[in-house]
């Protein structure tokens, strides 16, 4: 018969909070870099939707605070797998994979409202053509993909050392 070794969940654990800390950064970098929607209006000026926009154009300020939201729960992101893999000592909750699962659903939810925001305002506008960017798919494919890493983390216990 053959028996077969199943890999320690301490292991487990440490890859998932490295793809979460790898995903995160990316996250982070594209949601501020890369734009999260745009549209042009008649004459065809062309205009883009992503954090330094929202501070440049009156128009778009009330994009800003949702823009700096995104990043600071995917900031939180990154910090909180660097505790749990003993890089940092921080003062974070001891059940930190819980915050970070629901920092980011927070991702997913912010990213969807703003997308169907964006999408309603400018179908009631005279805006020509639209579009989501980047920055709205890193939102939602950072927005499911964490959390779910953070539910494999809660599945898998600490193993005691």
């Amino acid at each position: 018969m053959l028996k077969v070794n199943r890999m320690p969940n301490v292991d487990t654990r440490s890859n998932f909070y490295g793809l979460i800390f790898i995903l995160s950064i990316l996250g982070a970098i594209l949601f501020v870099f890369t734009e999260f929607g745009g549209y042009t209006t008649p004459p065809y000026y062309y205009y883009s939707v992503s954090l330094e926009s929202s501070f440049n154009n009156p128009d778009l300020i009330a994009y800003a605070p949702l823009f700096i939201l995104v990043i600071c729960l995917f900031l939180l992101n990154i910090f909180l797998p660097l505790k749990e893999l003993n890089i940092i000592k921080t003062s974070f909750p001891s059940n930190s994979a819980k915050l970070g699962f629901y920092s980011s659903l927070g991702i997913l939810v912010i990213s969807a409202v703003g997308g169907i925001a964006f999408e309603a305002i400018l179908s009631d506008s005279n805006a020509r053509d639209w579009w989501l960017g980047t920055g709205f798919y890193t939102g939602i494919i950072g927005g499911i993909l964490l959390p779910l890493l953070y539910y494999f983390i809660m599945k898998n216990p600490k193993q005691p050392t």
